[in-house]
């Protein structure tokens, strides 16, 4: 089976044994353009990174569905759960044919604290500050699909698309100790529901200001904040970052140009909107 098609089913497994509790999870991360991309009719022209992590969104309180909690039903399935050899002891659930590791992401609330919270008993998350953006601001994606001889039919819950770009780019602080990789595979995500088509852009422009009301003050002025960081009106390593993730056709002096062009607009579209 190809490639893309082991991916998805890894993913759809994954959702179909959680299926008890998707009322509370929310599906993250770089599976999110995926899923916008081929099942939420939001598709982007620029070719997406493969990624082997699902990350889950989860309260910080999970009730027990069906008398099996969530840790009980990912091992009776075989995913195995280890503990992270990083400063983190983060709990991450493996499966090794097909390849698939799964993360559990719960919300950092008032002072940082414990970088692990028990969500449940048995299932630890690791805490992550603006994660509450994600879970409290969702759209559902039906997905009718056949792979294989399997058929496929599920609704996920997956951020809405404003608030995949608000939480992404609050995150990318430069005083944060995350790797370039993952600032760069943040920043192309964006780029790409940015440049999907200018109806999702404007919207998500539209969406990002009203959530801005909805969350502390100092969010807004962060987000925009970092954007002109990595993008400001000319220079910035926002285009060499970005660039590390395209795979299409442009070369990469006219995607860097196209790239930065694309976050100024979006800038500029976003404080004209909160200048009325």
């Amino acid at each position: 089976m190809e490639r893309d098609r082991t991916d998805r089913l890894s993913l759809f497994r994954v959702v179909e044994v959680l299926s008890p509790y998707l009322d509370d999870i929310v599906i993250v991360g770089g599976w999110v353009p995926f899923l916008y991309d081929r099942y939420g009719q939001m598709s982007s022209p620029h070719p997406l990174p493969r990624t082997m992590d699902i990350d889950i969104a989860v309260p910080r309180h999970i009730k027990r569905h069906g008398g099996r909690t969530i840790d009980e039903l990912l091992s009776q399935a075989g995913y195995q759960a280890r503990v992270s050899s990083s400063d983190i002891p983060v709990v991450r659930y493996e499966l090794d044919a097909p390849a698939v590791e799964i993360e559990f992401l719960t919300p950092e609330i008032g002072k940082p604290g414990k970088a692990v919270v028990g969500v449940q008993r048995g299932l630890n998350a690791q805490a992550l500050r603006y994660l509450q953006i994600l879970l409290q601001n969702t759209r559902k994606i039906k997905i009718r699909d056949t792979i294989g001889d399997f058929d496929i039919n599920l609704d996920v819950t997956v951020p809405s698309a404003g608030a995949f770009v608000y939480q992404k780019g609050l995150t990318l602080s430069r005083s944060s100790r995350r790797s370039p990789d993952k600032i760069s595979k943040d920043l192309y995500y964006i780029f790409r529901f940015l440049d999907s088509s200018g109806e999702l852009r404007d919207s998500i422009t539209t969406e990002i200001c009203s959530l801005r009301s909805g969350y502390h003050p100092k969010w807004f002025r962060t987000f925009v904040t970092n954007l002109n960081d990595y993008f400001p009106e000319s220079g910035g390593d926002g285009t060499t970052l970005i660039a590390t993730q395209y795979s299409g056709q442009m070369s990469a002096e006219r995607f860097r140009n196209y790239s930065h062009h694309t976050f100024r607009a979006f800038i500029r579209a976003l404080g004209e909107m909160t200048a009325h």
